[in-house]
């Protein structure tokens, strides 16, 4: 039977390049002839392997064609790789032996052509393509995880897809992030099947752990004294922070109603300071038990204002309002579909429009205009809802490009869920940029620096305090962990050496962290003798590195009408203990003391006066 018509499959992979969220996406499309008259089945196995502190990965992509037609078969094919990502070593087979791939480059792809050497014929016939090759930079050691962007196949309709990721045998790594999420685990080896979104995104490793340097540049250009409050970054739900050092220290620390943590510094006329920020935070994959009470507690007083409108955070088209679900994710999903990311925003003055403005300009938006809208939309449905800004990472330099002199930094909204009782952080400016789901997980790459929750513009994130074009964020990936270190110190304030029985005094007990990590949900352990406290324990919900409370105690005695000794101690593990004794005088006897002092002095006073008015009448 003479051949038709030679036709041709194409497979190319496409790159596209989102510098604000650092990273890469690549997508795989499939150019067919007619729909109807093939089917192609897809199994791409990623085989890895570590040394030197780098992942080698070893690619088998195997195809399978089916021909629905007997007057059409495919000669050839072909596959195009970002230059970015490097291929070698490429080998090719065919059902009936091995072929020889033709490579070719262009500025910035490299193609892979393959010729079938005797292409099935016939109606059901089934061709198979197998092409092995090693890729470099596509998964990546990023401190202590391990990250991939896995592109997926497009335009599959009914063809069945399969990846398969296979971990070193000796390996400890386990997935924690993963979008979509695997079909199935078999040991080292991960599964997905028939994945529908453009990308698979994973993280083997639980926590990231980020070395960071920040400075902060303050002025007082006042004719007289002032003091200035900077942001530190602050412990969440999602991270903690291991201190190093803040030079100079501050003269005060205190965390605000929203939860940053904050530095006091105090500047005379004139006056430049540089305050340097060095420590290691660390992002996890999961919710961090012990700060889940203390962040309820927090909430329970900051809901009063998570559903007020800003200057930022308003609606005037409230018609939209009727079109959107009244719940988080249909607000997300309204809020990448409606705006359009402006990349050429980065490199101007970059004004912030907020929710109003944005859906009137729907292409000029940035992370912040994202923010912004959701926010507003999700307080008008009435889900509590807030700002958070601080820094999106990338290991790859060139993925980086805006972070040259002055700081790119990122934000993106949390809502609070009222069935978990727990703030969900979501991205809705990745999501609408990369394709990645930023709604129904998370990743490690997200820093906090500053919560917004009452004002959309304070407190300023690291990389905002600038009295020149600097750049002042440095934060890297790292695989070492700081020891934690937790000092407490204990003091009481003045008391008396003696009480009646009767009475109820207060005492005044301050508690500074002299540490490295904040201290959460933990106990004062109090021990009295001959005293009733209250209250009988206290609990440090929160207390960051440098900050100082001051809690207050209300003691009286225990037994009545008996002279005794009274003590009671103060202690933490992390604290030397503090203690203080009282004399314990009953009340008759101190009235008795008390009467007989105003006794002897009346009776010392009338006693004068008669000496006096004998002198006289001398």
């Amino acid at each position: 039977m003479k051949k038709k018509k030679t036709n041709l499959i194409i497979l190319k992979f496409k790159f596209l390049f989102f510098v604000l969220i650092f990273y890469f996406l690549v997508f795989i499309l499939v150019r067919e002839t007619h729909a109807q008259d093939f089917k192609n089945d897809y199994q791409v196995e990623y085989f890895l392997s570590e040394s030197e502190n780098k992942l080698n990965t070893k690619v088998k992509f195997s195809v399978s064609i089916t021909n629905f037609r007997s007057d059409l078969y495919v000669k050839q094919f072909s596959i195009g790789f970002p230059k970015l990502f490097t291929i070698r070593d490429i080998k090719a087979f065919d059902d009936y032996t091995a072929i020889t791939p033709q490579v070719s480059s262009s500025d910035s792809t490299t193609k892979v052509a393959l010729e079938f050497s005797q292409p099935n014929v016939g109606k059901n016939s089934v061709s198979n393509l197998y092409l092995e090759f090693y890729q470099d930079n596509l998964f990546s050691i990023n401190g202590n995880v391990w990250e991939v962007i896995i592109p997926t196949v497009e335009n599959k309709q009914n063809s069945a897809y399969k990846i398969l990721v296979h971990l070193p045998e000796n390996s400890n790594k386990k997935i924690a992030i993963s979008k979509p999420k695997p079909d199935n685990i078999y040991g080292n080896t991960i599964i997905w099947n028939n994945p529908s979104s453009k990308t698979v995104y994973a993280v083997f490793g639980d926590k990231q752990y980020y070395r960071s340097e920040l400075t902060y540049r303050i002025k007082n250009p006042k004719l007289f004294p002032v003091y200035t409050d900077i942001a530190f970054p602050p412990d969440t739900l999602w991270q903690k922070i291991y201190l190093e050092q803040i030079n100079p220290p501050p003269a005060k620390v205190f965390t605000d109603a929203d939860g940053n943590f904050l530095a006091r510094y105090f500047l005379n006329p004139g006056e430049t300071k540089i305050i340097l920020f060095k420590g290691t935070i660390v992002v996890y994959s999961q919710l961090r038990e012990d700060v889940i009470n203390p962040i309820r507690n927090l909430f329970s007083q900051q809901k009063k204002y998570l559903l007020a409108e800003t200057k930022y955070w308003k609606l005037s088209q409230k018609d939209l309002l009727t079109d959107i679900s009244a719940n988080a994710e249909g607000v997300y999903y309204f809020t990448t579909n409606k705006l359009t990311y402006d990349y050429n925003k980065i490199n101007s003055d970059n004004e912030r429009l907020g929710a109003d403005q944005v859906l009137k300009k729907p292409s000029q938006a940035v992370c912040m205009e994202f923010t912004d809208l959701f926010i507003a939309l999700a307080r008008s449905k009435g889900i509590y809802s807030r700002e958070i800004q601080g820094f999106g990472f990338s290991q790859d330099p060139k993925l980086r490009p805006l972070s040259l002199v002055s700081d790119i930094l990122h934000s993106w909204p949390e809502y609070y869920d009222l069935k978990s009782q727990l703030w969900i952080p979501v991205d809705p400016t990745w999501e609408n940029t990369s394709g990645i789901d930023y709604f129904s997980s998370f990743d490690l790459n997200h820093i906090t620096f500053v919560i917004h929750g009452k004002d959309p513009e304070y407190p300023l994130p690291a990389g905002s305090y600038k009295t020149e074009n600097s750049r002042d964020v440095a934060i890297s990936a790292t695989n070492i962990l700081p020891q934690e270190k937790r000092s407490l110190t204990l003091e009481f304030s003045r008391l008396p050496k003696r009480i009646n029985d009767t009475h109820s005094y207060q005492a005044k007990v301050s508690v500074s962290n002299n540490g490295n990590t904040y201290i959460w949900n933990d106990y004062l352990s109090i021990k009295t003798t001959n005293l009733k406290l209250n209250p009988a324990v206290y609990k440090i919900d929160s207390l960051a590195p440098y900050e100082k409370k001051v809690f207050t105690f209300i003691f009286n005695a225990q037994q009545k009408n008996k002279r005794t000794r009274a003590k009671f101690t103060i202690s933490h593990p992390a604290a030397d203990p503090i203690s203080t004794e009282f004399t314990i005088i009953p009340f008759y006897y101190e009235l008795a003391v008390k009467t007989s002092s105003i006794i002897f002095i009346s009776a010392s006073l009338i006693y004068l006066f008669i000496l006096l008015r004998k002198k006289r009448n001398a």
